[in-house]
């Protein structure tokens, strides 16, 4: 494909990540049309966008085939147990790596990777003055709460890469500038996954500057937990103590019963017998949240935040499996690429990207990042597309 082309597909996957933002701007839109809301029309346009340019794509160099056993368990589980509603979940699943497929397909090059930089600092400028109007204006009020801190720290991990890689200090002050939002809507795991990115960023290869950085996360980590505004959210009354060490002795929330959960707990064990009798290949496409609609007296169905649970009770963990083989193998074929290359721009996107699929990870056991698509998922596979795209260097 041309260039034409590569621009107007990056054009429609920025544009259908700002759509669900659009009904928080723009109050006279609808918060649902023909029974789907703003970010259904957004992931199933970027779906027939996805579909349309897969099929006249060429030199293709995505890794599919380590994402080819996870899609033929989709599709196939699908086929064998249909559902209206497994069938909108194996389509979200999917179309990340369709992304990922076309853009792969593309060559690039420093003015397009500088074109889609300056595109995602738009993007994310949008949704930073969204955040700050809600959080000033409307009573703390903001768009996507849950899934701003996830589009945000792919802008932030790209602003660390730079300021590590050429030491310009003003993209560490971004970088904490954008920080700042998951510390003010206190999403916990939006903060753990920037200081993630702030201690572990491949970019940063030097030692002395590993043990700085490692420093100041600790200190910042240290910070939030024992601020007053985490404790509220996370402790169950006033009286109770935690500790930095408490939370490393015992991740798990479903097990620390110091840790409110919002729910969690209580969905997980609705969750517990269908996991327990159908372990193997789990219970069907979408089966948890017809289970987790009895807490919502069947009104709408339910969400287990944490897609590792999703995925083991719905594929149970032969699926787990295949989705987590499909990350493995990938982000080691991008560690191949990222000790290979001696280009700064290649450098920048194959070190965010890798750092980047660690938050995905992290925010999978928070959340139901998988079928956010367009509000992380599309962007980050399209970074990886990008990582073994063919690259033509400046002569």
């Amino acid at each position: 494909m041309n260039d034409r082309h590569f621009y107007t597909f990056y054009q429609w996957l920025f544009f259908t990540t700002a759509v669900p933002f659009l009904g928080y701007a723009l109050s006279f839109i609808p918060p649902s049309i023909f029974g789907f809301n703003l970010t259904g029309w957004a992931w199933i346009t970027m779906l027939l966008v996805g579909l349309y340019y897969a099929v006249h794509q060429r030199n293709i160099r995505f890794p599919v085939i380590f994402w080819l056993p996870w899609a033929i368990y989709l599709l196939g589980y699908i086929t064998v147990q249909y559902s209206f509603f497994g069938m909108q979940l194996t389509l979200q699943y999917l179309l990340p790596i369709l992304i990922g497929v076309v853009v792969s397909g593309f060559t690039y090059d420093k003015e397009k990777y500088l074109w889609l930089f300056k595109m995602l600092a738009k993007l994310s400028l949008f949704v930073v003055v969204l955040f700050a109007i809600g959080y000033l204006f409307r009573g703390g009020y903001t768009p996507e709460a849950a899934a701003t801190p996830m589009l945000l720290c792919i802008m932030a991990a790209l602003c660390l890469g730079i300021f590590f890689i050429s030491g310009q200090l003003p993209f560490l002050l971004l970088f904490g500038a954008l920080f700042l939002v998951p510390v003010i809507d206190m999403t916990r795991m939006g903060i753990a996954v920037f200081i993630m990115v702030l201690v572990m960023h491949f970019a940063n290869k030097h030692i002395v500057s590993k043990v700085i950085i490692g420093v100041i996360g600790f200190v910042l980590l240290t910070g939030v937990v024992n601020s007053e505004r985490f404790r509220e959210k996370t402790l169950h009354t006033k009286n109770e103590t935690l500790e930095l060490n408490d939370l490393v002795k015992n991740p798990n929330y479903y097990q620390n019963k110091k840790i409110r959960t919002s729910g969690r707990i209580v969905w997980y064990e609705l969750l517990k017998p269908g996991l327990a009798e159908k372990p193997v290949f789990g219970n069907g496409p979408r089966a948890d949240g017809i289970v987790l609609s009895r807490f919502f007296q069947g009104e709408r169905l339910g969400e287990a935040h944490n897609d590792y649970l999703s995925v083991l009770y719905n594929y149970g963990y032969i699926g787990l499996a295949l989705l987590l083989f499909g990350f493995g193998a990938t982000f080691l074929s991008m560690f191949r690429a990222f000790q290979q290359t001696n280009n700064s721009y290649r450098f920048l996107l194959i070190s965010s990207t890798m750092t980047l699929m660690i938050g995905f990870l992290m925010f999978m056991y928070s959340d139901n990042i998988l079928k956010y698509t367009v509000l992380f998922p599309n962007i980050f596979f399209a970074m990886t597309g990008m990582v073994f795209a063919k690259y033509e260097s400046e002569s």
